[in-house]
């Protein structure tokens, strides 16, 4: 039996289940049942229906205030990427590279906010979590960082960028410089050997000479022949005019060198000189000595390769990372980041964007990644997805993480405005289940919806405002919100509530806002009613007797106006059959005694015509409006006969 967490609920304690169902983002429904979760994923029973349902959520990195950062600075990275790649999809190299330089900027700016932040954490809960998210985003620079090298670089040789990589990744043999040049007595520090080795197995060749001229036997043989061979060794780099084969040349020359001296006995005197020459000489043994100076599998191949195959290609890396791994750790030790760093080793791109789904708890790295090796056409196919399907499908799994916080919503849609085949479908479907919490949101959905032509979209939201704002007995809200979402029942009942409360109050509400309706007034029967009744009350206040009185003659002849609202638009005319020379002519009078009679007749019948006091009808009422309308009618012969 299962009970989640902070639900206190007997239902969970009795019944013998859980069922549950995935919702957006980070969201879970669950319910208690008595059925098994295999038979909730289907159809949901009538037992199940009655009871209650809970949403549990939970939060997930990005919404850390720290990163927040790093969606925003991100967003404008990746539009400014698809504006560069325009309607064709074609980017350079070049523009490629310092989008994906400008990505590990903002990465490496959120780890140094997280590593702040945690050092001025209050609690040492906070301290750990902030730490592991630093970590967190330190490993996905890492693999960013190589998948840049073998993706978009793609150099000839790759061990230099390799190399690069390493060192700035681990600066630990520079710190280790720093604190042995910071004594006293730098040439007898005991790191003054573990910082050496550190310098030269990064190929700091300079520093590493510097350092050993200030060893106290630096004046030995030993010491100036190790101090030549380190001066003249020959290294690869991507941007040199030596080609491959004449480097190799030159380096197999050079290691010669080494190993024929270091078998003359040279640095027999020293063992920590014959140390660094055997590792220069490439001697698996001599890394096996200094195995505990690689914080990780990956710093060691990479170093031994640089003084064993130092123009070792691209194509052979994957096999040869592979070989090394099972040979140190063994393949039953590998951990999520081992099994990312090899496939990025063997170009295997659906292997990375898998195993960073898996360890990650949202999608902005893969979203970002795909989307760049996309534009870079480095983006593999997974079974019967295509390239461009997988973009967009990592890119709309980032979208539904953002949209399920309460202000980060509308950095996904930008995202989804870039994927053509399911961004506008998405987008359509996110925005209407976005909850309205006010009408600044509400409005912000709606414009975007309209510039988005998703007018379903800004239909749904007009709904929901129209019946919150009639929920809150805001009427005119509700109208504005009726007409601009053309909603025929919707502006009927609203317009149905504004005539309501004028029975009660004998005043309208939101004048100002009937009277700009407009076209709008054509939303419903019912809402035109209301702004020709609103016009009459106008020419009736100006005095334009005749216009008011043939209003309202429409109006009632029409038979647009609720049954309910007759005895107040025949007490509304009360007044004009007063006045002389009479405003309503015979024929209209007529029409008057008609629906009068009619009043009179289904007044008994329909529940309707009396839903106020002020609309009920009784033979007081009818027999004023009756001598009124014959009083009219005799006026109106009087100024006939007057006439002829």
């Amino acid at each position: 039996m299962l009970e989640p967490i902070g639900i206190q609920d007997p239902l969970f304690a009795y019944n013998k289940d859980v069922g549950h169902s995935w919702g957006y983002g980070n969201s879970l429904a669950v319910f208690p049942t008595e059925f098994s979760k295999s038979i909730t994923s289907g159809p949901v029973s009538p037992q199940t229906c009655k009871k209650k349902l809970y949403t549990i959520s939970w939060e997930r990195t990005l919404y850390n205030p720290f990163v927040r950062k790093l969606v925003n600075e991100s967003c404008g990275a990746f539009t400014s990427l698809q504006i560069k790649a325009g309607t064709d999809g074609q980017i350079s190299s070049s523009e490629l590279i310092k989008s994906s330089h400008q990505y590990r900027c903002i990465m490496n700016a959120c780890i140094e906010d997280l590593n702040q932040a945690a050092d001025l954490a209050n609690s040492v809960e906070s301290n750990q979590a902030l730490q592991e998210m630093s970590e967190i985003f330190y490993k996905a620079e890492l693999v960013w960082n190589l998948c840049e090298i073998l993706y978009l670089e793609n150099p000839l040789g790759i061990l230099p960028h390799l190399l690069e990589w390493i060192r700035i990744h681990f600066p630990n043999a520079v710190e280790e410089t720093g604190t042995v040049l910071a004594s006293p007595n730098p040439g007898l520090h005991e790191s003054y050997w573990k910082a050496l080795y550190g310098l030269v197995f990064q190929l700091r060749l300079e520093s590493a000479t510097k350092l050993l001229r200030i060893h106290p036997d630096f004046q030995s043989e030993a010491f100036q022949s190790a101090y030549e061979l380190l001066k003249k060794m020959p290294v690869f780099s991507a941007n040199s005019t030596v080609s491959a084969p004449e480097f190799t040349f030159r380096w197999n020359h050079w290691k010669e060198e080494c190993e024929s001296r270091t078998q003359a006995g040279d640095f027999f005197e020293s063992k920590d000189l014959e140390l660094l020459m055997e590792i220069l000489c490439g001697k698996e043994e001599a890394f096996e000595k200094v195995g505990d100076h690689f914080e990780t599998w990956y710093q060691r191949m990479i170093t031994q390769l640089t003084f064993t195959q130092p123009t070792i290609g691209t194509l052979s890396l994957g096999d040869e990372a592979e070989q090394f791994f099972a040979s140190l750790i063994g393949l039953d030790d590998l951990t999520s980041l081992d099994a990312t760093l090899l496939a990025v080793l063997r170009r295997d791109t659906r292997k990375v964007i898998g195993e960073m789904q898996g360890v990650l708890d949202n999608s902005w790295f893969t979203a970002h990644l795909a989307d760049l090796l996309y534009h870079a056409g480095a983006l593999q196919s997974f079974e019967d997805i295509n390239s461009l399907q997988l973009r967009e499908t990592l890119l709309r799994d980032y979208s539904i993480c953002l949209f399920s916080h309460q202000s980060l919503w509308s950095v996904g849609v930008l995202y989804l405005d870039h994927c053509p085949n399911v961004g506008s479908a998405t987008l359509e479907h996110l925005l209407t289940r976005l909850p309205c919490q006010s009408e600044m949101k509400a409005t912000k959905i709606i414009s975007l919806a309209e510039r988005r032509k998703l007018t379903s979209v800004v239909t749904s939201v007009c709904r929901v405002m129209g019946r919150r704002a009639l929920a809150n007995g805001r009427l005119g809200a509700a109208v504005a919100w009726a007409v601009k979402a053309q909603d025929a029942p919707l502006a009927t009942y609203a317009a149905d509530a504004v005539l309501k409360s004028y029975l009660q109050d004998s005043d309208f509400t939101s004048t100002d806002l009937l009277d700009s309706l407009g076209a709008g007034l054509l939303a419903s029967d019912r809402l035109a009613f209301l702004g020709k009744y609103r016009e009459f009350h106008r020419l009736y206040n100006s005095n334009d007797f005749h216009s008011a009185a043939g209003l309202l003659i429409s109006l009632i002849s029409s038979r647009i106006a609720p049954k309910y609202f007759w005895t107040v638009l025949l007490m509304d005319a009360l007044p004009l059959l007063e006045t002389n020379p009479p405003v309503f002519t015979s024929e209209q009078t007529y029409e008057l005694m008609q629906s009068l009679q009619e009043l009179t007749s289904s007044f008994q019948d329909d529940a309707e015509i009396n839903p106020h006091p002020n609309c009920q009808f009784n033979s007081d009422k009818t027999m004023l409006i009756t001598l009124a309308l014959s009083r009219n009618l005799a006026k109106c012969f009087v100024q006939q006969t007057v006439c002829d």
